[in-house]
């Protein structure tokens, strides 16, 4: 599949689930490679006195976006609702500073990868641009089942308001390399990232990734998207 699709991450990701089964070295350079994994804060906007200030806009802002109660159909959210504009073409200015404030983190990382013959590596020039941005508003107890975005290149988290949960391992934590697929045996994520305001979290579209459920009464909102080579 991977031949014959080199691009397209969920082949990638089942060969990478392949690969850690059977105890093949390949996968740990594939997933487990610390430069693939990215977790930085964005520098305050221009505009706004400080980050939390920021946010609270941010926050404002994509909270008027989400109208739905439950979560799409075919998606990976459980308990929450996802928005249904394309985030990275939307024309209002507190979501526009934050992509513009991620473009300083996004080219860091491509920059940090160096080069090289993976999946990853292979295609970065240096630009990049925008294939899709949303955001994802979790109730107590939601969470992401873990998935991977078959058309990206680089995938994301970008925390704008989190519960008090994430201070008590691994609530609300992104999860990293558990197989959205049943194995036998079941494998663990080999990875958590704890969520911080501010915060946006760089990977392999091809990386399985989800959400551990949390709780208490607060949401956790966040902004992800996806980046291609351009």
């Amino acid at each position: 599949m991977v031949a014959a699709a080199p691009d397209d991450q969920a082949a990638i990701a089942l060969l990478a689930t392949a690969w850690r089964l059977a105890g093949d070295p390949r996968h740990a350079p594939l997933c487990e490679d610390p430069a693939l994994v990215t977790a930085q804060r964005i520098s305050t906007p221009a505009g706004w006195a400080d980050l939390p200030a920021f946010l609270a806009d941010l926050a404002a802002a994509l909270e008027a976006l989400h109208g739905w109660q439950a979560h799409p159909l075919e998606q990976s959210i459980r308990h929450g609702s996802q928005t249904q504009v394309d985030l990275s073409r939307l024309d209002v200015p507190v979501v526009r500073a934050l992509f513009a404030a991620l473009d300083a983190p996004i080219r860091a990382h491509i920059a940090g990868l160096g080069s090289g013959d993976d999946p990853v590596r292979r295609r970065a020039a240096g630009g990049y641009r925008f294939a899709g941005a949303w955001s994802v508003r979790l109730r107590a107890g939601g969470f992401h089942k873990d998935h991977v975005h078959p058309a990206g290149w680089l995938s994301s988290a970008f925390y704008v308001a989190l519960p008090d949960a994430v201070e008590r391992a691994p609530q609300g934590w992104l999860a990293l390399g558990r197989p959205g697929v049943p194995t036998r045996p079941v494998l663990a994520p080999f990875r958590h990232i704890r969520p911080e305001p501010g915060m946006v979290a760089l990977f392999p579209s091809y990386l399985w990734h989800g959400t551990e459920p949390f709780t208490g009464d607060a949401p956790r909102l966040t902004v992800a998207f996806d980046v291609v080579p351009g």
